[in-house]
């Protein structure tokens, strides 16, 4: 981007900003244009990267929570997350009390 704003900086030293009559130059409305344009696009462009990520960081091999903690697949076939597993007494062998904090959780707003 850097280099872009040192462009248009350049061709605005070069063509000027307005005409003879005070008015904006044809060349200065095209170059704001175009910036506009640009500018619009690059957000695009980091939208669908994000949006192409998936719903969490990492790769497939090793899947994230939004907030980075790691996602292990419990016996029910389920993601969870590893701490909130190592909360539990027993951890997976304790399915009905996963469960329960499940539902505490999925109540929260």
């Amino acid at each position: 981007m850097e280099f872009l704003k040192q462009y248009t900086n350049q061709l605005r030293a070069m063509n000027g900003t307005s005409d003879s009559n005070g008015m904006p130059s044809l060349g200065d409305q095209e170059l704001k244009q175009k910036e506009n344009v640009n500018e619009q696009t690059g957000i695009m462009q980091k939208i669908t990267d994000f949006l192409n990520r998936g719903p969490f960081p990492g790769s497939p091999d090793d899947p994230r929570t939004p907030s980075g903690s790691k996602l292990i697949k419990g016996p029910d076939g389920q993601m969870y997350d590893e701490n909130f597993i190592k909360t539990i007494p027993g951890g997976f062998n304790n399915m009905q009390e996963i469960e329960r904090r499940k539902k505490i959780f999925e109540g929260m707003p």
